[in-house]
C-alpha cells in the first residue's frame, strides 16, 4: 500500500467545507507535497507546493517551491485602475503588473488558441544578460505580416533568403552602397560572369586619353574581317554587272519619269528620289566613319579601301544626280 504520509513527517491537515476543501501535506499531487492547497467542487485548485529539486542544478539556493493555479475556465486580472493617465508621447515607465524572473524562463502556451498583445506601445528587448546571448526569433508556419507607415531595419549585416521568389513594389526606390556585387545561379553553375566581375574589381583603369585594352584588342581582331567585307562591297559595286544594273535603272527611271510627268505626280516622285539619295549618302558616310574609328595609324590597306569606297560612292551618286 502506498504511503501518503507527508515527507516532512508532520501531521496531515484538512478542512472540508460544502463547496471546497483546504488542506496541507497532500502527497497525491504531481507537483509535490502541498504546503497549502484549495480544491473546489468545479475542479479548480490553487496550491503552494514544497521543493522537489526540479531545476535546482548544482548551485543550490533556498529551494524551488511551486505555486500552481488550475481552472477549467478563464483566469482574469484587472489592474492599474488607480494609476494616472499619461499624456501622448510620455514614455516613462508606470508598471501596473510585473512578472520578474530572477532565473529561468517565461512560457505562454496556447495549445488551441491565439496570443494577443495589445498596448499603446510594445517594446521587445533581448539584452543578452551581459553575455553572448541576445536573440529575438520568430517562426511561423504560414505567414509573417508586418504593417506600419514606417519600417526601419538597422544592423551590421542583413540577410534575406527566399527559396522561391522575392517581390518588391514601390513608387520610389533609393539605394546607397559602397560596393554592389550580384550574380545568379547561371554564374555559379557555368562561371559565365564570375571571372568578368573579378577582373572588373581587380583591373586597374587606364589613364585619361588611353583606350581600354579589351576594346583595342577586340578592334584588332575585327579589322581583317572588316577589310574583307569592305573589299567585297567595292568589288560588287565596281563590277560590270553592277554598272549594267545601274544603266538599266537609269533608263527605267527616265521612262518612269516621262510617264510621271504626263500623269502629273512628278513632284512626289522627286521628293522620294531625294529621300533615297539622302539614305544612300548616309550609308556611305556611316561606313566611312566606322572605318576611321577602327583603323590604326599603320593601317595603310584600310586607308586605300576608304579612298576606293569614297570614289565609288561618288561615281554611284553621279548616276542618280549626285548625293556626295
Amino acid at each position: 500500500m502506498a504511503d501518503y504520509s507527508p515527507k516532512d513527517e508532520k501531521n496531515y491537515e484538512a478542512e472540508v467545507f460544502e463547496r471546497h476543501t483546504r488542506s496541507s501535506g497532500d502527497m497525491d499531487s504531481i507537483h509535490g507535497m502541498s504546503n497549502y492547497q484549495i480544491t473546489t467542487q468545479e475542479g479548480q485548485s490553487m496550491g503552494f507546493y514544497a521543493d522537489t529539486g526540479q531545476g535546482k542544478g548544482g548551485q543550490g539556493g533556498p529551494g524551488t517551491g511551486k505555486h500552481v493555479l488550475n481552472t477549467p475556465g478563464m483566469s482574469m486580472e484587472v489592474l492599474g485602475k488607480g494609476l494616472k493617465v499619461r499624456d501622448e508621447g510620455d514614455t516613462t515607465q508606470l508598471p501596473a503588473k510585473q512578472t520578474i524572473c530572477k532565473r529561468g524562463d517565461v512560457f505562454t502556451v496556447c495549445e488551441n488558441g491565439d496570443v494577443v498583445i495589445r498596448a499603446r506601445n510594445i517594446i521587445l528587448e533581448a539584452d543578452g544578460a551581459g553575455n553572448k546571448d541576445g536573440q529575438i526569433m520568430i517562426n511561423a508556419n504560414r505567414m509573417v505580416d508586418i504593417k506600419a507607415p514606417d519600417i526601419k531595419e538597422q544592423a551590421e549585416k542583413i540577410m534575406v533568403r527566399a527559396t522561391q521568389e522575392i517581390d518588391t513594389s514601390t513608387n520610389l526606390k533609393k539605394e546607397k552602397t559602397n560596393f554592389n556585387l550580384g550574380f545568379n545561379s547561371a554564374d555559379i553553375d557555368f562561371g559565365a560572369n564570375i571571372k568578368t566581375m573579378i577582373n572588373q574589381v581587380n583591373t586597374q583603369l587606364p589613364k585619361a586619353g588611353e583606350k581600354l585594352k579589351a576594346i583595342e584588342d577586340k578592334g584588332k581582331e575585327l579589322l581583317p574581317k572588316l577589310e574583307e567585307k569592305l573589299q567585297q562591297g567595292i568589288d560588287i559595286i565596281g563590277s560590270p554587272e553592277a554598272a549594267k544594273l545601274i544603266n538599266n535603272l537609269q533608263q527605267n527611271a527616265e521612262e518612269i519619269g516621262k510617264q510621271l510627268e504626263e500623269s502629273g505626280v512628278i513632284e512626289n516622285v522627286k521628293k522620294e528620289a531625294e529621300e533615297l539619295q539622302n539614305r544612300l549618302g548616309g550609308i556611305f558616310n556611316d561606313l566611312e566613319e566606322q572605318t576611321k574609328k577602327i583603323a590604326t595609324p599603320d593601317s595603310k590597306k584600310l586607308k586605300e579601301i576608304e579612298k576606293n569606297l569614297e570614289d565609288t560612292a561618288k561615281k554611284f551618286g553621279e548616276k542618280f544626280g549626285g548625293f556626295i
